[in-house]
């Protein structure tokens, strides 16, 4: 295969939500980049809530327009049952950044790649990195496709990788997994009508979270510790005798039916330091959040933002630039573990059980 090479002042090895939002935030701020993304398009992947709060960052990067397309689903607020056996209701009618929004991710995903294809910086799909090498001021980054070997070149690497973090391995660096909570999510289609809110269920041995996905869909997740999952053949028996479990899910939603389902980490990761002489790292290769804190995606975008702008001002002089995106991203960890820990605690009523005790043992040993 031919090698080609390309020089640019920025790499971005990653084109899902985190490494867009930074590729947009360089090109608003004239900086030449690049995006490598090891698939040729986005796949499928469980649906996330958008809360209102995450409105005037998405009109900072130019995207709240894409939330209002149909594909998209408005929400109006939660319930959850979780320390008590009610059924708590909170509505966003009284917010003053309105409803909130649940993604189709893969839409989602597909709409930010065509933005960003739209300012006509360098697109590379279908290449995965296999090097990447630091010297004389410089960052190399050799990417494949099944056809094709490009060298890349610039002053700067971005690790937009996720949980993996592919970039920083290459520089030996690893992430540090806190916890080891899993997530068995699926699909399925109901016959009865639901409510345009997010439910949430705690269990003895686990939550359930439930959104709706598009007309009479709705996605749900169990989260539950890697020691309590099932062999794969009783994944389902498994995922039904825990939903029958529940006190109130179980009379909203009559069945669940399950053809298809994935298991993903869905625990708290982190870097001791989110950037180095030659890389950054944004969104689930700096921080991976539990799905009950709601950061999720729009801590990714926020990260990618703010990286954005930090490479920015590095690349124009300010030396002191990643610390100021080290603080703020540290800072905004911080505040989720305390309020992780807070919310893990309200609940008291499977103290005993071998989830609730090791979340319990993870909030207080932070």
């Amino acid at each position: 295969m031919e090698n080609v090479k390309h020089t640019y002042q920025v790499l971005i090895i990653g084109g899902g939500p985190s490494g867009i939002a930074t590729a947009l935030t360089l090109h608003a701020r004239g900086i030449r980049c690049c995006v490598v993304e090891a698939l040729e398009n986005p796949v499928k992947k469980a649906g996330e809530a958008i809360p209102p709060n995450a409105k005037p960052l998405l009109k900072q990067l130019g995207i709240l327009s894409l939330l209002e397309h149909e594909q998209h689903t408005v929400y109006y607020g939660n319930r959850s049952c979780w320390g008590t056996n009610v059924l708590e209701e909170k509505e966003f009618i009284a917010d003053r950044l309105g409803h909130g929004f649940l993604l189709n991710r893969l839409f989602f995903e597909q709409q930010l790649q065509e933005v960003y294809q739209q300012t006509h910086q360098a697109f590379y799909k279908g290449f995965k990195l296999k090097k990447v090498v630091a010297d004389q001021g410089k960052v190399t980054a050799i990417v494949e496709s099944n056809s094709e070997t490009i060298t890349l070149t610039g002053d700067f690497i971005i690790d937009a990788t996720g949980k993996k973090a592919s970039v920083c391995r290459h520089f030996q660096v690893e992430k540090e997994f806190l916890d080891t909570q899993f997530a068995i999510t699926f699909n399925c289609k109901m016959t009865e009508k639901l409510p345009r809110q997010i439910m949430v269920e705690a269990t003895k041995n686990g939550w359930w979270y439930v959104a709706p996905f598009a007309e009479n869909e709705v996605t749900m997740m169990f989260f539950t510790l890697k020691t309590l999952l099932p062999q794969k053949h009783q994944t389902e028996a498994f995922l039904q005798k825990e939903f029958h479990q529940t006190m109130h899910l179980s009379k909203i939603i009559k069945q669940i039916p399950i053809t298809d389902f994935k298991i993903i980490p869905a625990g708290t990761s982190c870097l001791q330091v989110p950037f180095g002489t030659h890389w950054l790292a944004v969104g689930d290769a700096a921080y991976s959040y539990d799905p009950i804190s709601s950061y999720g995606i729009t801590s990714a975008l926020a990260s990618g933002f703010y990286a954005g702008h930090a490479v920015a001002d590095y690349l124009a002089g300010n030396q002191d630039a990643f610390l100021g995106y080290r603080y703020v991203v540290e800072n905004a960890f911080r505040a989720y573990l305390e309020k992780l820990e807070n919310h893990y605690t309200l609940e008291k009523r499977w103290k005993n059980s071998h989830y609730w005790k090791n979340r319990l043992a993870f909030a207080y040993t932070k």
